[in-house]
């Protein structure tokens, strides 16, 4: 069961945002930051959630040509999961 917080407000105020650029949420362990990520994602079309302490070999994606088309298409075909702008929420968790 999700418990509502105060961020969610705001991520929605940022998928409002026409103008909006990658969101980097940091706080404390253990209060949430995950849960309220996927529990938003549900408004996306598509989820992609990258775990890089569950998924070790993403780390390679980060190296060399670090072009967003080339990390996206990359992930994409990992997760078999379409990376489509403004339809795909993509979340990095470390």
């Amino acid at each position: 069961m999700y418990l509502p917080r105060t961020i969610d407000k705001f991520l929605q105020e940022w998928k409002s945002d026409s103008r909006r650029k990658p969101l980097m949420l940091r706080g404390a362990r253990q209060v949430g930051k995950s849960s309220s990520v996927r529990e938003f994602s549900r408004k996306f079309d598509y989820f992609l959630e990258v775990n890089f302490e569950e998924n070790r070999d993403i780390h390679g994606f980060f190296t060399g040509n670090l072009s967003p088309e080339n990390i996206c298409k990359n992930l994409s075909l990992v997760y078999d999961t379409p990376v489509i702008p403004g339809k795909t929420l993509v979340f990095f968790d470390y």
